[in-house]
């Protein structure tokens, strides 16, 4: 079966801009499985019940793993290769000789699942990770630009986790929502205003990047014009 398995980041945005409503649309777009690990539930879902701030989003988040639109993977082996992906990946940049801290244990999990169910990709806005498995020496300056300092990188830290992770795909919220304003999801906030459907998608693009996606200022404008001429 067809699968994407969505990290905590891209749902929290989806959410946050009123757009949850778009996954269970999406899911029969594109006729496969739409899944998280058990620890992305529960940040998405029980430590908010116990806040004030993000109750309500954790109810709908819970809404549609009830109605099955999303689905818990539970596999006793996601854990442990987390594990190993988490210490290869933070053994790969050094600072003065210590290790660099990139990537946490929940971000793994989803990328372990990934691999271990054969998902056709992951659904991730975190930048970190996103750049270690699609362009680590761009992390590599990223982090000497951040830090002012020279960040060494273990090549053979490097091409370990690069060889356990080979094969997996990342798309972004933005990319989601790029899909639900091509087909047409998103055609009934066109309104009587100038340059309305351009209007409706920088909206929509800004809203997931003011709420973690990564994309750029000139990235959105590109997409855009890019969008209008089709």
């Amino acid at each position: 079966m067809k699968q994407l398995l969505f990290d905590a980041g891209p749902l929290i945005s989806l959410t946050t801009n009123n757009l949850l409503w778009l996954v269970p649309k999406l899911k029969n777009t594109y006729a496969g499985e739409f899944a998280i690990v058990e620890s992305v539930r529960r940040e998405l879902v029980e430590h908010p019940l116990v806040t004030r701030k993000f109750k309500f989003e954790a109810l709908q988040v819970q809404r549609i793993i009830q109605d099955r639109v999303l689905t818990v993977v539970q596999d006793p082996k996601t854990l442990s290769r987390a594990k190993s992906l988490l210490d290869t990946a933070n053994r790969i940049f050094r600072v003065r000789k210590q290790p660099l801290q990139i990537v946490q244990l929940g971000e793994m999990e989803t990328i372990s699942a990934a691999l271990l169910q054969g998902a056709d990709a992951v659904v991730c806005d975190e930048r970190i990770t996103r750049t270690l498995i699609e362009a680590p020496h761009k992390l590599r300056e990223l982090y000497e630009r951040r830090l002012h300092e020279k960040v060494d990188m273990d090549e053979n830290a490097l091409h370990d986790f690069s060889q356990q992770v080979k094969g997996i795909k990342i798309i972004r919220s933005v990319e989601l929502v790029m899909i639900a304003y091509e087909k047409g999801l998103l055609d009934s906030f066109l309104v009587n205003v100038p340059n309305a459907r351009k209007e409706l998608l920088e909206s929509l693009l800004w809203g997931v990047k003011l709420h973690g996606a990564a994309i750029s200022e000139d990235e959105i404008a590109e997409l855009v014009r890019m969008e209008l001429k089709r």
